[in-house]
């Protein structure tokens, strides 16, 4: 991965270890502190969305493995 910066600076990140990948991650998260930007607006709207579907029946929560399976049977 290159960043674009003058001059380029090369991130080998695919070398990586997966605990440096981790440790990549989590200063970007850090370094983003979504919790200074707060949720967007629409996501409130995709929530109130989801709660009414659900409120009238139109879907359905699963559990994460009936999930998985129906995953894995779409995909094969």
């Amino acid at each position: 991965m290159t960043l674009a910066s003058n001059p380029p600076i090369e991130i080998p990140l695919e070398r990586l270890s997966l605990a440096q990948k981790w440790q990549v991650f989590d200063w970007l998260k850090s370094e983003l502190a979504v919790e200074e930007i707060g949720p967007q607006e629409w996501h409130f709207d995709v929530l109130a969305e989801r709660e009414k579907m659900l409120a009238t029946g139109e879907t359905e929560l699963i559990s994460l493995e009936q999930f998985s399976k129906e995953l894995r049977e779409e995909l094969s």
